[in-house]
């Protein structure tokens, strides 16, 4: 390790492998501070643009030893597979570091890493990164940890310790404090940032009571949504029954492709409420065709349960008068859980020219794997009365972003269920105003270097200038990945 020549403490670096350099997923930052290898984060990469570079070679595949080697401790900030998905490499390579997580990251990581592998399973073996075997390894090394207390990490002798701080991107997310006691230095990783208002789990402002006013002299923060104007809850909520209640006005149906994780229980909270307050009509069906949602819901209601929920829905923070009610916030009428794979591919077919109102919540949000092919590449998608409804991100080179360019689902000539977009869906923190309340949270008086990452440089610059713009003096990086940036 590098030493600094003028004291005999090694300098401190943080060398990003992913989710930087205008790619938004394979997020994993690592952390060289004293005689310590700490890593933030392992996940995938994921839609061809981003998992492809010099000439084809897989990003996934980069060599594990070059990462892992010599690391004590994987910090892991939330369980989002670009966050999290990477991690049985570390243990199927012969590597053996702690994974420190959350209560409800380390939970939920179960299903996640299984699903991951049993995705590859399928894939073309020279695509296949790990298996089922890998999975268990890497959960025996998982620690759960509590938010808001400091935890030893790296060597014994080094003094670092880590804080996570709960944040509100999803259930058990955190932003992580590291701080390095004797050369006194504390590092932000923001990780993926909430909003102040966030469905299921709360939005920050729940959260910022609790966190430290140390300084922070480095911070390492994301920057996905800054670009983008936050869409308030009514609006995108308006949005989407506005785009349900059109396909069911041209005599079609919508199917609408989401993540296992976050997304799809929050449309079906959602749905639960347009129900409840009558915004659906009495005779529509709902179809959940989301094996891996359905089970990450069971998982929460026996391991968690609603104190893990927020009593918040939209922007009243205490629409959930009790217990029984928060927890109800799934239950739907007129629903029909597909299981099966063979049922969901007959299921399709049947809906295709359904003269029932459905809607339908398919899993594989951007497209490419999941339930949601069913639809799309099959009869369901021909029909040009139907729609595809998207509210996830679409990472570019992912199948949903093919088919968002396009506009339509397309069969050769023939023009299929058009494609559509509903806005504010996110779990990221939005715009300007929205980040720098949560950023300014902290003590950044002696903020030093600030470096942007998980973002489009779009985004990127973007943050950069409102950095500037509002008088930090702290340097501005906009990362490379390998690129090594000494503190």
């Amino acid at each position: 390790m590098k030493k600094n020549p003028e004291n005999s403490f090694p300098i401190i670096s943080i060398e990003s492998f992913g989710g930087t350099e205008g790619l938004v997923t394979g997020s994993c930052h690592r952390l060289s501070i004293k005689n310590s290898l700490i890593l933030v984060d392992y996940g995938l990469f994921q839609g061809r643009d981003e998992k492809s570079h010099n000439g084809g070679i897989n990003r996934n595949s980069e060599p594990v030893k070059d990462i892992a080697n010599g690391v004590t401790d994987v910090l892991e900030t939330h369980v989002h597979i670009d966050h999290s998905g990477r991690l049985p490499l570390i243990f199927k390579k012969g590597f053996t570091p702690r994974i420190l997580a959350t209560k409800e990251t380390a939970i939920f990581m179960e299903p996640m890493l299984y699903n991951s592998a049993k995705i590859q399973e399928n894939e073309k073996s020279s695509q296949k990164l790990y298996g089922t075997r890998d999975v268990d390894k890497t959960l025996s090394h998982l620690k759960i940890i509590k938010p808001f207390e400091l935890i030893p990490i790296g060597q014994k002798h080094d003094r670092v310790t880590a804080e996570f701080l709960l944040n509100g991107h999803v259930m058990g997310s955190s932003s992580i404090v590291i701080r390095e006691h004797g050369g006194k230095k504390n590092i932000l990783f923001t990780g993926d940032m909430g909003k102040p208002n966030q469905s299921l789990c709360g939005g920050y402002t729940n959260f910022v009571d609790q966190y430290p006013n140390d300084p922070i002299n480095v911070m390492v923060v994301e920057s996905t949504s800054f670009d983008k104007d936050p869409v308030s809850f009514e609006e995108k909520r308006k949005g989407l029954l506005a785009a349900i209640n059109e396909v069911w006005e041209g005599k079609g149906n919508p199917v609408i492709p989401a993540l296992s994780f976050h997304r799809t229980p929050e449309i079906m909270e959602m749905l639960h409420n347009c129900q409840e307050n009558g915004d659906l009509p009495e005779d529509c069906q709902i179809i959940i065709d989301a094996p891996l949602a359905m089970e990450l819901l069971d998982t929460f209601k026996k391991e968690l349960g609603s104190n893990c929920l927020s009593n918040g829905y939209g922007d009243d923070p205490e629409f959930y008068k009790t217990i029984e009610n928060s927890i109800n916030r799934f239950n739907l009428k007129n629903v029909t859980i597909i299981k099966e794979h063979k049922e969901s591919v007959a299921f399709s077919k049947k809906a295709a020219n359904s003269k029932e109102r459905l809607i339908i919540i398919a899993s594989g949000g951007m497209g490419g794997h999941g339930r949601s092919v069913n639809y799309t590449r099959g009869e369901f998608g021909n029909n040009p009365r139907n729609a595809v409804v998207q509210t996830c991100f679409q990472v570019p080179g992912t199948e949903g972003a093919k088919l968002l360019e396009k506009g339509r689902v397309t069969n050769g000539k023939n023009k299929g269920a058009r494609v559509v977009k509903i806005e504010g869906f996110t779990s990221h923190i939005s715009g300007s105003d929205q980040t720098f309340g949560f950023l300014e949270r902290f003590n950044l008086s002696n903020l030093e270097k600030v470096i942007i990452t998980h973002g489009k440089d779009k985004a990127r610059i973007t943050m950069a200038n409102d950095f500037k713009r509002r008088g930090y003096g702290a340097e501005i990086i906009l990362s490379k990945i390998h690129q090594i940036i000494e503190i």
